[in-house]
């Protein structure tokens, strides 16, 4: 539908959304050493390097580098891939779905931990004129109720806790826009 983004399997984590055509892997089809095929299209918002999803014990604690485990994806009956991976005995299901220009993301956790928290972005700074919607300083706007900003070595951390029910279950649906 002319949304697109791109899974960093090795970091575990979105990490390009882009608007407009696709991409041109045949460069890539040859050699399996080659550099990643540039998206195509326009409106490339990157986004932060690393895991998604991460065990705090404090919220004074850095992000940690790893800690994730990739499990492959899922097509829907529409074409639509849900990655999948886990942290520990957690299992996560992370899917984007078209939704007006931007895209809706939603994660389902299966599990039991605790502590666990989703970095949604990273940015200088985050600007919000009404609860849960935030924009950042390189276009990229985010609708994340119960999400909160944390700064942490100079660069500020849009997070969200994982809030498990008593059956081990916890979703959370978040949008990303951006020009």
């Amino acid at each position: 539908q002319g949304i697109h983004a791109a899974f960093n399997s090795e970091q575990v984590g979105w990490s390009l959304l882009w608007h407009g055509k696709f991409l041109d892997a045949e460069s890539t089809w040859d050699d399996r050493f080659t550099p990643l095929a540039p998206p195509l299209g326009e409106s490339v918002a990157t986004l932060q390097k690393g895991p998604t999803v991460a065990l705090l014990k404090d919220l004074e604690q850095p992000w940690p580098k790893d800690g994730l485990q990739m499990r492959g994806y899922r097509l829907a009956k529409d074409g639509t891939p849900s990655i999948l991976y886990s942290h520990g005995t957690t299992k996560i299901t992370d899917t984007l779905t078209p939704r007006g220009k931007g895209l809706r993301r939603r994660m389902e956790f299966v599990g039991t931990k605790g502590n666990l928290w989703v970095r949604l972005a990273t940015a200088k700074v985050f600007l919000s004129d009404k609860p849960g919607v935030w924009a950042t300083d390189t276009k990229l706007y985010i609708i994340a109720p119960n999400s909160k900003i944390r700064r942490i070595g100079g660069v500020s951390e849009l997070i969200m806790p994982v809030k498990f029910d008593g059956s081990g279950k916890a979703t959370i649906e978040t949008e990303w826009h951006w020009q």
